[in-house]
């Protein structure tokens, strides 16, 4: 076997490794499992380390990364919320401090991964996740560009599908509900009537129907809509217990335990 054929051999089956690597991180984004030397946190640092060993510089990597600690953040805060008050303030100001440092790495990998990739040439999926981690980090402006141009995409269908247009909608929703800004035009809970009605197609994912009421719930809540928003977080809640999603259910109870709602 000559040299040249020893080091395609050899790339290859590094980029199968990479590969499984990312099925298995999101397995475990899924069941909520990003800590200890198993978790999703740990197999995006050796994921990390193969890439700069071996010289590789994909793109697509750098947005993945992104939404693994974007995602591990959510978790964190979620457990954060989980903890009762009583029993130590310590834990409850890890967790936040974990939250917080995984959104700060989610900014530098997303905004590593956006130099190298212009707006226009990203993905929905990037597009989304970019817009998610821009929005909690408080670059909102910029996070509504990026809805913006991802929506006009599928609506001038370019690209998409009913799953990807209900997580615009609703990632539009919290963008503008977190600018605290007067919605004169009532965007915010037509945009949430728009991805329910959406999300009840067969071809939506059960978990983009979690996430759509996840969300509708918690806009509720904040509104002081408490029957309706008791409603909508427990039919999530129902989905997510059926569907084995275990980060969102954690991330629901934490949502009615924020917002003292009854869990039916």
């Amino acid at each position: 076997m000559t040299i040249w054929a020893t080091y395609a051999l050899c790339h290859d089956k590094t980029l199968m490794k990479l590969s499984n690597l990312r099925e298995k991180i999101s397995e475990l984004t899924l069941k909520g499992l990003f800590w200890g030397k198993n978790g999703a946190l740990a197999l995006e640092k050796e994921g990390s380390k193969i890439n700069k060993r071996f010289g590789f510089h994909f793109t697509e990597f750098l947005s993945g990364i992104s939404s693994t600690y974007y995602a591990a953040s959510g978790n964190a805060v979620s457990l954060a919320d989980g903890i009762p008050f009583l029993v130590t303030v310590y834990f409850r100001i890890f967790w936040l401090w974990r939250a917080w440092r995984c959104l700060r790495k989610a900014e530098i990998f997303s905004d590593k991964f956006a130099a190298l990739r212009r707006m226009e040439d990203m993905s929905l999926g990037e597009l989304d996740t970019r817009a998610c981690i821009l929005n909690k980090r408080g670059r909102r402006n910029e996070a509504l560009a990026l809805i913006s141009h991802g929506i006009m995409k599928i609506l001038t269908g370019q690209i998409g599908t009913k799953h990807d247009l209900c997580l615009f909608l609703i990632h539009e929703a919290e963008t503008i509900t977190s600018m605290r800004r007067y919605d004169k035009e009532n965007k915010t809970e037509k945009n949430y009537q728009q991805a329910l009605k959406l999300s009840e197609d067969e071809t939506v994912p059960a978990l983009t129907k979690v996430r759509v009421m996840k969300s509708y719930g918690k806009f509720l809540a904040e509104n002081k809509r408490i029957d309706e928003a008791e409603s909508m977080l427990g039919n999530a809640l129902d989905l997510a217990r059926e569907n084995d999603l275990y980060d969102q259910e954690r991330k629901l109870k934490a949502i009615f335990k924020t917002f003292n709602l009854a869990i039916r």
